[in-house]
């Protein structure tokens, strides 16, 4: 399955945009950014985004909907589920729960440093089970999800897929090469068992 991965660059909804939140991520050298998304959820000052995002950063910023900058660490990181959960003291964006997944209409909240926070109309098409390359691109890994059709866009990584009733039930980390508008998302399953277990693993290697 070829997918690339998106770094780089209803009446609930007003209440979910703000808890999403952009992620700006800078570079072993210092010298290049990375920018993604990433959602308020579980607890206050808890951000989880996609791990490639922060992989190897050695500042990581976080803005609010509202456009404010906090400093954030990693306190979680998952290589192989391509997940991080970031600390962020002070971010005042209401935590989200998660929910468990069901194949049709959804949301999806993604930032972008143009436009901010902004929810996207996707649908959720079908869960799925695949293997695919470890975010070193090292090993292989298998990786439970969810498949997307919508308007996603390079720089949407890290975003929340969100059900109707304002749960997080996916975070996107990729887009089908082939097909634009097909994107893949870790699933609810994947984001409890980061929450749950919390293992603390520095981001110490740059990609």
């Amino acid at each position: 399955m070829a997918v690339a991965l998106l770094g780089c660059d209803g009446d609930s909804a007003p209440d979910v945009v703000q808890s999403g939140v952009g992620i700006v991520a800078e570079g072993c050298a210092g010298t290049t950014k990375e920018f993604g998304s990433g959602i308020a959820v579980d607890r206050p000052g808890h951000v989880v985004t996609t791990a490639h995002t922060v992989a190897g950063a050695t500042a990581i910023t976080v803005v609010d909907s509202f456009g404010v900058e906090f400093p954030a660490t990693v306190v979680s990181f998952d290589k192989d589920a391509d997940l991080a959960l970031l600390d962020v003291p002070g971010l005042a964006a209401p935590p989200l729960a998660v929910g468990r997944a069901e194949v049709g209409d959804a949301l999806a909240v993604v930032w972008s440093p143009d436009n901010g926070v902004r929810p996207v109309s996707v649908m959720i098409t079908r869960r799925l089970d695949i293997t695919i390359e470890d975010i070193y691109v090292e090993d292989e890994v298998r990786r439970s999800g969810l498949e997307l059709v919508g308007d996603i866009s390079v720089g949407d990584s890290g975003g929340a897929v969100v059900d109707g009733s304002g749960n997080v039930v996916g975070i996107i980390y990729a887009r089908s090469r082939p097909r634009p508008q097909t994107a893949f998302a870790t699933d609810d399953g994947e984001l409890e068992r980061l929450l749950s277990e919390r293992p603390l693993d520095a981001t110490d290697r740059c990609q």
